[in-house]
């Protein structure tokens, strides 16, 4: 069934009955972006949840959950985003390869440091993995738990309501 939906949401697109959003995003996560009480997944890459921990080079614990968010945030400044949307996911989200003005938000993220290339969603953004790592930019610099482990061990606490900022 899964498959189907793919493929018709693929064929969709490529017929041009998906169009494009754009306008004012806010950033949710370091990979969501929400328009209009719509909520948008930033396809292909995966950024620590905003509650997420993660650890500086020196072994200090710092906020990297909201450091992405706020990254995503600085990325987008004032700019109109633009999101061609490629799918929609199991929460009814729709996954999106998104720009602000020039700047691929997605690429840009990864490049950062600030999200990983979720690989097994496709290998668009892999290369700019490897150049954040070798750099050791944003998350590379020190020790993080990937956002989908830290999800799988945090799972009962996401179910719970949280308020949003």
């Amino acid at each position: 069934m899964l498959l189907l939906l793919t493929a018709i949401t693929f064929l969709a697109r490529q017929a041009g009955w998906l169009p494009d959003e754009t306008g004012t995003f806010t950033a949710v996560d370091g990979d969501s972006l929400r328009k209009d009480g719509k909520d948008f997944r930033l396809h292909a890459i995966d950024a620590p949840e905003l509650f997420q921990t993660c650890w500086q080079a020196d072994g200090r614990a710092y906020d990297c959950g909201r450091v992405a968010r706020d990254e995503l945030r600085r990325l987008i400044g004032t700019s109109p985003v633009t999101c061609q949307i490629l799918d929609t996911d199991r929460y009814g989200r729709a996954v999106a390869e998104c720009s602000a003005g020039k700047v691929n938000l997605n690429d840009a993220m990864v490049r950062a440091g600030w999200a990983i290339a979720y690989t097994r969603h496709g290998q668009d953004h892999a290369a700019a993995e490897v150049e954040a790592r070798a750099a050791k930019r944003g998350l590379w610099q020190g020790r993080f738990q990937p956002p989908e482990a830290w999800r799988n061990a945090h799972r009962q606490n996401l179910l719970q309501p949280e308020a949003e900022e």
